[in-house]
């Protein structure tokens, strides 16, 4: 009786230490989009914005503090409440509403924000130690010993790992983490520009359809003139003048069509960046402020080691990589392994001096790492691990080098171009049109020279606000590329200070 109950009371403990550590099932309700925190709003021209800043934990502070912070763009300075949909969607609605509205309701920036939190969740999980081991041996027939007879040994015993071997776990699953916050602030200014692309679209296409129904009154005051003169005077305007004026106004209209249903497309591409559910319908009326262009290209290009997300997520990648290669090589020194064990006795036995008195033994073992080649292995997969991140790194900045100088060359030009356009060729076309249209009426230019002037203006208004809009979408392409609100930083080229690869 006894034997077996020393052999069911381990069994019973386990069972018992089981439904206490057994986690509570609780009926949840999962929502289609899950809650994260909101992203900060960009902050106003006069505030000079931060760099990006990753978590200030070291692995030790990660284990034992709450939640983390996350990597925020450099734009992002306060929490916002959640904007009205009135704000967001109404005819009133500003740029910085909807983008917020796209921070909170992305699922992009979401799940990238919860693969960040969920890949912290693992630094306590490397650090740990593994769970103890208890067994229990229980003899089917004693074993007879001077002291009486063995009934059950049991034994607890305890892994633990070679000195600073935990540490670098934790501190590879640290730098990954931190490198997934980094990646979540690259989603979410791939969400930003979207926006901004969508929002520079439609503000281009309002004002074309504007510009064409001012034109268009302006062609059928154009078609009636033609016709007086050609029932007054038909031998010196003929009817093709006629067909030709309203061949004129059905290309307009034509244009008009295309207009409007871009008009269509662009909303449907910002209701994909806000995530929009297909109840809610948009009511834009957007405008351009014409914000200022950096001083160079090479000030921008001093910007991207402060700023750019990917080059941050790599650097903080090959510091994960310079752990696993200090961890590889704490893998050449064995692990302990420390045991307590407890032999139980009997109270009587065949021995004369038998006591029944327990007795208990401590145990020490590790394992012994000889077999060297797979530690080898191990230690060369990573230091190419390491030289392969390296290498991304170098990649990843002459990419966005590139990018970055190519879109400021085309920001220049639509900058450029619009000024000419808004300062001289607009004015004078104006002035031109005008003026063929009176001198048309009193017959002095022919109707020829008068559409010329008519397709003249159209074109240079449109252009005009053609070339507004890619400009702003190449600013808004440039804050993406570079990492950070570019044109609220006024910083000189030495003032921004290199970054180099820890």
């Amino acid at each position: 009786m006894d034997r077996w109950l020393w052999f069911g009371s381990p069994w019973l403990l386990l069972a018992i230490l089981g439904c206490a550590a057994a986690p509570k099932v609780t009926e949840t309700t999962v929502s289609a989009k899950p809650h994260v925190e909101a992203p900060r709003p960009i902050a106003p021209a006069a505030e000079a914005p931060r760099p990006m800043r990753l978590p200030a934990l070291a692995p030790e502070a990660a284990v034992q503090s709450g939640p983390p912070s996350e990597v925020r763009l450099v734009a992002h300075t306060t929490e916002p409440l959640p904007p009205p949909l009135d704000a967001a969607f109404g005819p009133d609605a500003a740029l910085q509403d909807q983008i917020e509205f796209a921070g909170m309701n992305n699922p992009e920036i979401q799940a990238a924000s919860l693969q960040a939190r969920a890949l912290l969740a693992r630094v306590p999980q490397a650090r740990a130690l593994d769970d103890p081991t208890l067994m229990n041996t229980i003899f089917l027939e004693p074993v007879q010993t001077a002291a009486g007879p063995q009934d059950l040994i049991m034994s607890l015993q305890q892994k633990l790992p070679w000195f600073g071997k935990r540490e670098l776990r934790g501190e590879a699953a640290y730098y990954d983490a931190q490198a997934a916050f980094a990646r979540a602030a690259a989603v979410e200014l791939n969400v930003v520009e979207q926006v901004k692309l969508a929002y520079s679209d439609l503000y281009f296409l309002e004002r074309a359809i504007e510009v064409n129904r001012d034109l268009q009154a302006r062609l059928e005051e154009i078609i009636e003139i033609t016709r007086s003169r050609f029932e007054v005077a038909a031998q010196e305007i003929g009817l093709e003048s006629v067909y030709q004026a309203q061949v004129e106004l059905l290309r307009l209209q034509t244009a008009l069509v295309e207009f409007q249903q871009e008009q269509q497309r662009a909303l449907a591409r910002l209701a994909e960046a806000l995530s929009l559910p297909p109840s809610v319908r948009l009511d834009v009326r957007p405008s351009i402020d014409g914000e200022r262009l950096p001083r160079s290209a090479d000030v921008l290009v001093a910007m991207i080691d402060r700023c750019q997300p990917n080059l941050e997520a790599l650097r903080r990648e090959l510091n994960r990589d310079r752990a696993s290669i200090a961890l590889a090589e704490r893998n050449y020194y064995p692990d302990l392994t420390l045991g307590f064990n407890w032999h139980a006795m009997g109270p009587t036995g065949l021995s004369r001096v038998a006591t029944g008195e327990d007795s208990f033994a401590l145990m020490v073992g590790f394992n012994l790492p000889v077999y060297q080649q797979k530690y080898d292995a191990a230690l060369q997969e990573a230091r190419f691990e390491a030289a392969r991140t390296t290498q991304r790194y170098e990649a990843t900045w002459d990419e966005v080098r590139a990018e970055v100088q190519t879109l400021y060359a085309q920001a220049v030009e639509h900058d450029r171009i619009v000024q000419i356009l808004a300062q001289d060729i607009l004015p004078l076309s104006r002035q031109t049109f005008d003026l063929s249209l009176e001198a048309f009426a009193v017959n002095r230019i022919g109707f020829q020279q008068l559409i010329d002037t008519y397709e003249d203006l159209l074109v240079f208004r449109t252009d005009y606000y053609r070339r507004l809009a890619r400009r702003e979408q190449a600013l808004a392409s440039l804050e993406r590329a570079v990492g950070c609100a570019i044109t609220t930083w006024p910083v000189e080229l030495e003032e921004v200070p290199a970054v180099e690869l820890p």
